[in-house]
């Protein structure tokens, strides 16, 4: 696989983590299970091949995706096909509060949703992937994206407010209360919680359980020898029952079976 990373600079920054682009992927197993980080993500697939989404529990076939489709912030697992033969995508990752910035809906209207993305784009995305396509310079590829993007984006930006909360819950969700980021938010609870679902997708506490579901796993990589007990208290669960219950649901896995299964790229998981 050809894999490579683009760091958007300048007021795209703000809303936008990373554009990543690779092509020759053809993975060796079928189907992989995608972990929720709380990000929400705009896809264009460079081949003609449609990508399925798998039910999570008996892997029958729920959804077909084809050319492009947006994701949204996710607070459950997501089964989809590996890539198959020759896979090619660019992938547009947005802050935790910068896709409303772009599609301009409310995000909370895409949670755990994965939508043809000229919902949102109409005609725009056809053209920026018939551009993708006829454009063999990975580093244009980046350029074109970014044109695509700063012609959609907002002139006003998520409230600060909004964009330090989900921050400072994704950095810290083992510590503190939603109920303190709230009163110190400026806006009253119900509003807060309003704008919050508005830019990010979930609930501040939804999200709370998400990003401490991905400190664990951030955790367990570089952890020598683990400490069940000790990690889960570390990563702000009540207790182990409690930890593992949560681990489950976000991953499909106990703690000690997702380290056998998980593969080498945090959030994926090869079925095998």
């Amino acid at each position: 696989m050809n894999f490579h990373l683009h760091i958007p600079e300048g007021q795209l920054a703000l809303h936008i983590q990373s554009i990543a682009y690779f092509d020759a992927y053809s993975p060796e197993h079928e189907k992989e299970r995608l972990l929720p980080d709380g990000c929400q993500t705009l896809i264009i697939d460079l081949t003609e091949t449609p990508k399925r989404i798998f039910d999570n529990i008996d892997l029958t076939d729920k959804q077909v995706c084809k050319h492009y489709w947006f994701s949204g912030a996710r607070n459950e697992l997501l089964t989809i096909d590996a890539g198959g033969i020759n896979s090619s995508m660019l992938v547009i990752n947005f802050t935790f509060t910068g896709a409303y910035q772009f599609i301009h809906h409310p995000s909370e209207q895409t949670k755990s949703q994965v939508i043809a993305a000229d919902i949102f784009f109409q005609s725009q995305i056809h053209s920026l992937r018939n551009r993708l396509l006829n454009t063999r310079e990975v580093q244009t590829k980046f350029s074109v994206a970014e044109h695509f993007l700063k012609q959609r984006l907002l002139d006003q930006s998520p409230p600060d407010a909004i964009v330090h909360a989900s921050n400072l819950i994704a950095s810290n969700p083992q510590t503190g209360t939603l109920k303190w980021i709230s009163d110190n938010s400026g806006y009253s609870q119900k509003h807060f919680i309003s704008l919050f679902k508005k830019y990010v997708g979930l609930t501040p506490k939804g999200f709370q359980k998400v990003m401490r579901f991905q400190k664990a796993i951030h955790d367990l990589e570089v952890m020598q020898s683990i400490n069940w007990t000790q990690l889960a208290l570390d990563c702000g669960y009540f207790d182990q029952a409690h930890f593992i219950n949560e681990f489950k649901a976000f991953s499909g896995f106990n703690p000690q079976q997702y380290l056998t299964e998980k593969g080498p790229d945090l959030n994926y998981i090869p079925l095998r």
